[in-house]
């Protein structure tokens, strides 16, 4: 039967499986930030309008076209957050996290929405996982932060084994820095003088914020972006090429590394230096994750001047280019999945309860579970479990359930052991490690 109603276009449902990617992803997220000592935060989806309008700029297009903004029945602005650093921003001033902490890592999952044409890995309702270091500062060493942030989002791809991504970067600083008006006049100034070649979008910027032309996707815009005279508008200091070269030492070889000065990330609130991951995977819209400093806004929300710097990850185009990586997501899932096949009667309720327990056992220690309804037939169970990628086969029936043990069906081998009750879970712990993927 059809249903009468359908969802909006771009705010999709996630099904089983395929949910089960969703659930190790966010796992794998938690896991690698807590190894970098982040706590987890979360901010409500709606947001009062000026939040974003002052943070992320007027002039961008999230503001000036994307955001689903509406009065609530109290006449107030609300808006569905299109971004999360200026809630996570709202929410430590709100809160006064800085008031006991000297410094914040903070890292979030969750729900964003913006008013896209949906196509591929960009969607209405799109997902990011993200982190911010909040007034982490090094007199010793003013880009310490920076470094650290870089390696945290780089460590975290390397721990999903996604392998050729491009690592792009860029300095803020002369831009939006106290030469900011005279860096940005001498930019207007070359736009202006190609302005019968620029795309009416960047003709409508150009007066109003120089510096989101570089958002033109346009390609006649895009290449007078490439020609910039930058070292005669804003050359790099001493300090941020050392920066890039302490960044490139720690590179491992499936990430490359490069210098984009047409790096102007589409939000305001951007001062110093910002950077991207692009996967070839994703075509043309190659961006994975992008971030950089910001050490403003808090001052322009209403507290005081604060130091910080972030990253997001779209997860909605992780999952993509995890879907063609070797491994896969799937392939790394299967390693700790383990499915329950209980082959007694359907109405021996007490020894399926049995099977429940011992399967949480196993969630609780890592291990992905799938505890199937009793059914006598053990090829349907085994046929299910290769299906669905499961390393390992639990089967129970009335012989194990009398013998009081497990026996466990590698189901790359096909070979089989029986294992006591209390055994069950260092066995596999210890023969699901040795599958685990380099």
């Amino acid at each position: 039967m059809a249903s009468q109603y359908s969802s909006f276009p771009g705010m999709d449902d996630i099904l089983p499986g395929e949910i089960e990617k969703w659930q190790w992803l966010e796992e794998k997220t938690r896991t690698a930030f807590a190894c970098w000592g982040f706590n987890e935060i979360r901010t409500p989806l709606l947001e009062p309008t000026e939040l974003f309008t002052r943070s992320i700029g007027e002039t961008t297009d999230i503001v000036h076209k994307e955001m689903y903004t509406f009065k609530d029945r109290g006449d107030r602005n609300m808006t569905l957050r299109p971004e999360m650093t200026a809630s996570v921003a709202r929410a430590v001033i709100q809160n006064g996290l800085l008031k006991t902490n000297k410094f914040l890592k903070l890292f979030y999952t969750g729900a964003m929405f913006r008013a896209e044409r949906p196509q591929a890995g960009r969607k209405r309702q799109f997902h990011q996982i993200g982190a911010e270091l909040v007034n982490l500062t090094r007199e010793d060493d003013p880009y310490y932060a920076d470094w650290l942030i870089v390696r945290v989002l780089i460590n975290f791809l390397d721990y999903l084994k996604i392998k050729n991504l491009k690592f792009r970067i860029n300095d803020l600083t002369l831009i939006n820095g106290e030469q900011a008006e005279l860096v940005r006049s001498k930019l207007r100034k070359y736009f202006e003088s190609h302005k019968s070649k620029l795309d009416p979008d960047s003709v409508y910027r150009l007066d109003k914020n120089v510096l989101r032309i570089f958002d033109s996707k346009i390609e006649t815009t895009r290449a007078l972006i490439r020609d910039v005279p930058w070292n005669d508008i804003a050359p790099f200091s001493e300090e941020f090429l050392k920066l890039n070269k302490l960044l490139q030492e720690g590179f491992e070889g499936n990430v490359s590394f490069e210098i984009d000065r047409t790096l102007v990330r589409g939000l305001d609130y951007y001062t110093g230096v910002v950077f991207e991951v692009a996967s070839s995977t994703l075509g043309a819209q190659d961006a994975l994750a992008g971030g950089g400093r910001y050490d403003r806004l808090y001052e322009e929300l209403g507290s005081t001047s604060t130091p910080c710097t972030g990253f997001s990850i779209g997860m909605e185009r992780l999952l993509m280019v995890l879907e063609k990586n070797n491994p896969t997501a799937q392939s790394q899932m299967s390693t700790k999945s383990i499915y329950f096949a209980s082959i007694f009667p359907n109405d021996n309720h007490a020894a399926f309860l049995k099977t429940v327990g011992a399967s949480r056992s196993l969630t609780e220690s890592g291990f992905r579970v799938i505890v199937a309804e009793p059914s006598p037939k053990l090829g349907d169970h085994l046929k299910r479990a290769s299906k669905l990628g499961a390393s390992y086969t639990v089967i129970r029936g009335d012989q194990e359930l009398t013998e009081k043990k497990w026996t466990v069906k590698n189901m790359m081998t096909g070979d089989q052991a029986s294992i006591p009750e209390g055994g069950l879970l260092n066995y596999l712990m210890q023969n699901t490690k040795e599958l685990e993927l380099p």
